[in-house]
């Protein structure tokens, strides 16, 4: 299992991908990560809970999306989208989804890669946190 979360504001561009610089609580030998890059990698096979939920603000107008990527894939079901009708307000996003990591073996690796990206138009982040727990 693996909480992590962001403690400054971060600014990300479309295609952007938020880092998280704490973490927060790490357990066990499932899920990788190195505090202030984006991507967490699950090396087990299994599925796994995935959360995730961000607050921000944008200067522009216009829908904002948070997708999970999965190996640089958007993974079905796991997005937010908000959208931003007055420059500089505040809005959130936040989902929840399961992803399954398949067994590897000396031909294959199948550990997976996870990052959040940001489409549609560029952010102020000033919150964003991900928990991931194996589930089985």
């Amino acid at each position: 299992m693996i909480s992590a979360y962001n403690s400054t504001t971060q600014t990300l561009a479309v295609g952007a991908s938020y880092t998280f610089d704490t973490n927060r609580i790490a357990t066990g030998c499932t899920v990788g990560h190195v505090a202030g890059t984006p991507a967490f990698v699950l090396t087990k096979p299994g599925y796994y809970y995935v959360s995730f939920n961000t607050t921000f603000t944008s200067q522009t107008t216009g829908d904002v999306t948070v997708q999970l990527l999965k190996d640089g894939t958007a993974v079905p079901g796991a997005t937010g989208t908000q959208t931003i009708a007055t420059a500089g307000d505040i809005s959130s996003v936040a989902f929840a989804t399961i992803v399954k990591v398949l067994p590897s073996c000396c031909a294959i690796d199948n550990t997976a890669t996870l990052t959040f990206t940001v489409d549609g138009v560029a952010i102020d982040a000033t919150v964003a946190a991900v928990n991931i727990t194996k589930l089985c």
